[in-house]
This record gives C-alpha cells, sequence and structure tokens, in this order.
C-alpha cells in the first residue's frame, strides 16, 4: 500500500537520529484502512497491523502516544513527536496531474529556466470529486516559495484547499567577487549558479539585464542577486557636465551646465548654471536635460 505523508520534505520523508529511533509525523494519507507499522516508519523492523480505520471515516485522529506505545511494545522506539495527534485522511481519487500542470506552468512562466523535479499536492482533508477541467486558484505571491497552499471551487462554489511543495532547481545569478555598491553587474563579477529552488523575498535574476545596471548595496562573493539589489545605470552624473536645453515655443536654446544630482532618464534633477544659480530640469537623453 502506498502511503505518503501530506507534506514531503525535500530530502527525507523520515530523519533518522539513530538506527533505532524514528520520526512520527503529523499527517498521513491513506487508501487502505487497515494502517501498518511500515506505512508510517518504513524502516520498522517489525510489519505489524497498527491499526484500522472506522468503516465509512475519511479522516480520523488518534492521540499520538497511542502509536508511540504500539512501536515501542513491537521494540522501534519514536524518538520524534511531530504533534499530540496524529490526523489520517484518505486519498482523494482526483485529477491531481491537472492541478500539477498548472502549477508547473505558474513557476515556469515566472522562471523560463526552473528545472522541476516533482511536485507533491495533497488536498486538507477528503475530497471525492472536483469538476472537470477545475482551476486552480493561487495567491499572487505562490510562486515565490517551494510550499505552499491553493484552492479550487468545486461544483457546490465551495472551496477546497491544497497543499504543495516543490522540488525544483533555479539557475539565478551570483556574485563572483565581492561587489561595491555602485559596481556595474556584468560577467566580470557575476555568474549563473543552479541552487535548490526554497524561497525568494523578490525576484532573483536568471538572466543579464539587456541594459546597465549597478548595484544597490554591496554584496558578499557567492551571493544571490536580486531584483531589488540592482538600478538602473545614471546616464547623468552627480558633478559631470550636462547639456540643458530651453524650449519656447519654436524656438530652442542650449546651455551648458552642472548636474548637482545623478539620475535616470525622466528624473527631475537640479543643475547648476554657469553663474551659479540652480533649476530643475528633466533628463531627456545621455546627459541631456530640459529646463522645467
Amino acid at each position: 500500500m502506498k502511503f505518503t505523508p501530506v507534506l514531503l520534505p525535500l530530502i527525507s520523508l523520515i530523519v533518522h537520529t539513530t538506527l533505532d529511533a524514528y520520526t512520527l509525523e503529523s499527517t498521513y494519507n491513506y487508501k487502505n484502512p487497515t494502517i501498518l507499522s511500515v506505512d508510517l516508519i518504513p524502516e520498522c523492523p517489525k510489519k505489524f497491523e497498527l491499526l484500522k480505520i472506522p468503516e465509512g471515516k475519511t479522516t480520523y485522529r488518534l492521540n499520538a502516544h497511542i502509536l508511540v506505545k504500539s512501536y515501542e511494545l513491537h521494540g522501534c522506539k519514536i524518538d520524534t513527536i511531530r504533534s499530540p495527534y496524529v490526523n489520517f485522511t484518505k486519498e482523494s481519487d482526483i485529477d491531481l496531474p491537472s492541478l500539477r500542470r498548472q502549477l508547473s506552468d505558474l513557476f515556469t512562466l515566472h522562471y523560463p529556466t526552473i528545472h522541476i523535479d516533482r511536485i507533491d499536492i495533497h488536498p486538507r482533508g477528503y475530497i471525492e470529486t472536483l469538476p472537470n477541467g477545475a482551476k486552480a486558484i493561487f495567491d499572487q505571491d505562490t510562486h515565490t516559495r517551494s510550499k505552499g497552499t491553493f484552492y479550487v471551487i468545486d461544483e457546490h462554489s465551495v472551496r477546497r484547499y491544497f497543499d504543495f511543495l516543490l522540488q525544483a532547481t533555479l539557475p539565478v545569478m551570483h556574485s563572483s567577487e565581492k561587489i561595491s555598491r555602485h559596481d556595474v553587474l556584468s560577467a566580470a563579477n557575476a555568474r549563473m549558479v543552479s541552487i535548490p529552488f526554497t524561497a525568494f523575498k523578490s525576484q532573483p535574476l536568471i538572466t543579464f539585464p539587456s541594459e546597465p545596471y549597478r548595484l544597490r548595496i554591496a554584496l558578499r562573493e557567492n551571493s544571490p542577486i536580486l531584483s531589488r539589489h540592482i538600478e538602473p545605470v545614471p546616464i547623468v552624473s552627480k558633478g559631470g557636465k550636462v547639456v540643458a536645453v530651453i524650449k519656447n515655443g519654436a524656438v530652442e536654446m542650449e546651455f551648458s551646465a552642472t548636474a548637482t544630482q545623478e539620475g535616470s532618464l525622466y528624473d527631475i534633477i537640479t543643475i547648476q548654471k554657469s553663474d551659479g544659480k540652480r533649476a530643475k530640469a528633466k533628463i531627456i537623453g545621455d546627459n541631456r536635460v530640459e529646463l522645467q
């Protein structure tokens, strides 16, 4: 009988502390109502009937210490208990592949270079059926983490919630050396590194920007570079010479000035004229501003 916890850890379902010590999870799914010792603890050396789910039940809760005692009587020591109670849920016979595809499409949309190894989906509670072509509803930030929750609206307009766990790797740009604040991002100081996808507070860089960008903050060597770490390289530098344009109808005049602030295209900055007076100007090109 295949027996799967609700959320599978990335590396291993059961954490061993010693050869005869095991972890009891807080939630399990089942198909066969007769639960065997190896269904919960596959490495338990003795196979015995642990319990029977009462007929007609799709969910069942049992005191974890009762299960621990049963294992101990058969020579299996439970080292860790995730929760005082263990919840059993009957596996739902629904179209999970369709929901997996929708999750896969979501992550691929945001990370075209992601390599997905596995997606585990488990309903919260027993769900007998779902409408054909059921659409998964995701939060706006679902794609930022490898595990989370989404829901499907059933034929009775009831929300049915699911937990998911994604196992994937993603090539993410990392600093190849220490990068100082305002250094321009380039192949000389950054490289792509494939890492396990876990969670990101903001979008990681998965390719070099098409336009010049620089670092907002200093980064240590081998640090992931996120979108919030970079900004466009200013096209006007503080203290740099600019051509200031004055428009008066069809007449256009130009004069030289000094930028007292840096800025990007269409930013409003302050410039200083040759007579020392200052004025506001909008950046309209490389070292070109328009007087406001």
